[in-house]
């Protein structure tokens, strides 16, 4: 039996709450990106960040998605991720 392209790639998900201002509050974001460099991925993950607009972040988990995601909006952004583009999901709380 041959595994599907998505089942043999890694989609790392990282929590982060970020800041575009330092004396605003934070707001939780989730990022969704394929890296075989793991020792490079935070530092590509502070680079997408800061890229992004945002002044200051600070990483609250990092892991991996080993299943295709149910729900909106990680099953977008998983599909994303797997065309080797970043997804980022900003949440307003």
């Amino acid at each position: 039996m041959s595994s599907s392209p998505a089942e043999s790639k890694t989609v790392h998900l990282i929590v982060a709450d970020v800041w575009k201002d330092k004396d605003e509050e934070p707001r939780q974001v989730h990022l969704l990106l394929m890296n075989d460099d793991a020792d490079g991925l935070v530092e590509l993950a502070l680079k997408i960040l800061a890229n992004s607009g945002y002044e200051e972040a600070e990483l609250l988990e990092i892991g991996t998605l080993t299943d295709e995601p149910e729900d909106e909006p990680h099953l977008s952004a998983w599909k994303t991720a797997l065309t080797g583009q970043a997804a980022l999901i900003e949440f307003n709380e």
